[in-house]
């Protein structure tokens, strides 16, 4: 059985309330397991779980891919993030009661900052507690006091070089002077936003980051390559491309904004996965009268998958069939599934009828890749159950784009 989360209340100060609202946004989004939401985030199932503990404040970055893989508004949280930050900085620069005057012989109270790494994300400064080193003492307890004080110090001194140098990790350190110059001849182009876009060796998080290059940087790309996926910071949907910089790095594609041409083909990379050439489509309908379709998709290779249906979406037209994304997923903890409600559509698609339905193996947000698989669903009646006979005809190109498309589009 999975621990059961403190009690939080949103009264004891803006931190509490900060993870509190969290946690009711996980629940909004149908209390997914942090396990789930890590598939989705590409953070750790624990990193996750701290950010919403109201211990202390998560990075920017695990905030906005907690909230967009619970499908909220990631502009709004950045927003209270920034607003829940400077309330804390200002808190912690509050003297405390009965402090002890800079004049009064005693040291000032040291604040270190370490670098907070979740598992797979950029990294970004925090505030720990303040150390606080006493009086220097007198007589026999003085040398062991002025040691304290000595090793206190070089340990704030390495810790303010590493600040200086950028991140660290594993005993090396990261950072960005800027932006990279144009590589001539870039196939593609894209701009880094929010907290920068790390760059790594590797199509995966377990690559720690070489560099950071910060928002607004315009990054020149020569092609892209399929690794783990990742969720983008805008839409809150997963992204399993890869961008290659000149160099052979590559960054996430969820990261910066900007997309290859429709007609470049995967490349490689380090830790490039195969393309999905191969996917299968199963209907499950419950029983009358709940009228819920539940599409599932699976295959070899494939993280992401996009549905859609054709039907007419205008009761004033009803023979103007077009197709319709039903969802687009990369949550596969059972399967990579969404439910239908067609009895909730302006033009309803009535217990009984048939429609062409298609599932896409999808790369990420309007990428569609190759594998598809098309299917002719009757929905559920009466008595009968949701059907589904697989259908042999090619999966056209306004299929995919349908069903691949970011989910905020029209």
């Amino acid at each position: 059985m999975a621990r059961r989360e403190r009690p939080l209340d949103p009264a004891d100060g803006p931190l509490e309330a900060f993870a509190h609202d969290l946690r009711e946004l996980r629940a909004a989004a149908g209390e997914p397991t942090y396990r789930q939401l890590a598939q989705l985030a590409g953070y750790s199932a624990s990193t996750l779980s701290e950010a919403a503990s109201g211990a202390r404040l998560p990075t920017l970055a695990v905030t906005l891919a907690f909230v967009g893989a619970c499908s909220g508004d990631t502009e709004a949280w950045e927003h209270r993030w920034k607003e829940v930050h400077d309330a804390l900085q200002s808190m912690d620069d509050a003297p405390p009661p009965g402090a002890p005057d800079e004049g009064a012989g005693s040291l000032a109270t040291q604040e270190i900052m370490r670098a907070d790494l979740p598992d797979g994300g950029p990294a970004a400064p925090h505030r720990v507690r303040p150390v606080v080193i006493g009086p220097v003492a007198t007589g026999g307890r003085a040398k062991r006091n002025i040691a304290a004080i000595t090793a206190g110090c070089l340990l704030v001194a390495g810790l303010l070089v590493v600040g200086l140098n950028g991140p660290w990790r594993g005993g090396e350190a990261k950072e960005s002077s800027g932006c990279p110059s144009m590589p001539k001849n870039p196939k593609f182009t894209a701009t880094a936003y929010g907290d920068g876009v790390p760059v790594r060796s590797g199509a995966a998080l377990a690559h720690p980051p070489l560099a950071t290059y910060p928002a607004g940087c315009v990054l020149g790309f020569t092609g892209f390559c399929i690794g783990q996926k990742v969720t983008d910071r805008t839409a809150g949907i997963p992204d399993s491309r890869w961008f290659v910089l000149p160099d052979g790095h590559v960054v996430p594609s969820a990261l910066v904004h900007g997309n290859p041409p429709t007609q470049l083909a995967p490349a490689s990379c380090a830790d490039a996965r195969p393309a999905p050439k191969r996917i299968s489509l199963k209907a499950v309908g419950p029983p009358s009268p709940d009228p819920r379709v539940v599409l599932s998709a699976s295959g070899p290779q494939v993280q992401i998958a996009g549905f859609a249906a054709y039907y007419a979406a205008d009761p004033g037209s009803p023979d103007l069939r077009l197709w319709h994304q039903i969802g687009l997923t990369g949550d596969s903890d059972p399967a990579l599934s969404v439910a239908w409600r067609p009895d909730k559509l302006p033009a309803p698609v009535h217990a009984g009828d048939t429609v062409l339905v298609v599932a896409v193996a999808c790369l990420g947000g309007g990428d569609s890749g190759r594998a598809a698989s098309l299917a002719s669903l009757k929905l559920p009646g009466k008595r009968d159950r949701a059907s589904l006979t697989p259908r042999s005809a090619t999966v056209d190109q306004a299929a995919r784009r349908a069903a691949c498309q970011y989910p905020s589009a029209s």
